[in-house]
């Protein structure tokens, strides 16, 4: 592993992270610790179901600098326990590494959010030791990941971060949001066959109150029972959590 570079505001001052929100503390983002939470704009996909749908494009004005989460962190450090980064898609930000390493640079740990579409990134990140936990969106069946996030050519990159996600050791999870037009409950052990060897599926149960395409907020959810059963079927390749029931 190699070592990660000292850096600090005035670095990542040339290129500064396109930073849309910011929360300065909660439990959710990363469940079992209080972490502040880091809101990058814009995103490769375009998930009907995006829950952010505000994130989906590169914020206009930035809502806030690195030396102001730099300074929130030194101000809370004695009791925040880390600081996720999330998005909108972080990969797609070109100052992801310097964000990064200046949080590093403060002995904070880091949880990033991914869709997984940038392998060789995920990769140079979890090499350098700038990230302690990765969650990583599985969005459906490799056959449908087309269709669903509205690009083409996803899966294959998914896949490699899968398998990088798997091999660095870091701690991390997998998760599917299960929007009903993209994902059936009987698809969910057939995707957790491809994360054997993961640590953790976390199956997320989809709300319609608020997203990207503004038909999907008509669409009902799964039954919680439905998505129970699944993930009892998913434990046969990695444990599976069902969250939001």
């Amino acid at each position: 592993m190699s070592t990660p570079p000292t850096l600090t505001a005035d670095t990542v001052a040339a290129a500064p992270p396109r930073i849309a929100g910011f929360l300065g503390s909660g439990m959710l983002d990363w469940p079992g610790r209080l972490a502040s939470t880091i809101f990058l704009g814009g995103c490769n996909l375009r998930c009907p179901y995006c829950h952010n749908p505000e994130l989906s494009r590169p914020p206009k004005r930035y809502a806030l600098t690195i030396d102001d989460v730099l300074a929130h962190v030194r101000s809370k450090r004695t009791w925040l326990d880390g600081v996720v980064i999330t998005g909108g898609e972080p990969s797609c930000d070109p100052a992801l590494d310097e964000l990064l390493g200046a949080l590093h640079a403060e002995h904070i740990p880091v949880k990033l959010d991914t869709n997984g579409t940038a392998p060789e990134r995920l990769r140079s990140v979890l090499d350098a030791g700038l990230v302690d936990f990765v969650a990583l969106d599985v969005k459906a069946l490799p056959e449908r990941y087309d269709r669903v996030t509205g690009a083409h050519g996803v899966w294959p990159l998914v896949e490699r971060s899968i398998a990088t996600v798997i091999a660095s050791g870091v701690d991390h999870e997998f998760r599917t949001t299960c929007y009903p037009s993209a994902v059936d409950t009987a698809d969910l052990p057939a995707i957790a066959a491809h994360l054997a060897g993961g640590r953790r599926y976390a199956i997320q149960q989809f709300r319609p109150q608020r997203t990207l395409d503004p038909g999907a907020t008509s669409v009902r959810p799964h039954a919680p029972e439905s998505l129970r059963r699944a993930a009892v079927c998913c434990t046969v390749h990695l444990p599976t959590v069902v969250r939001g029931v």
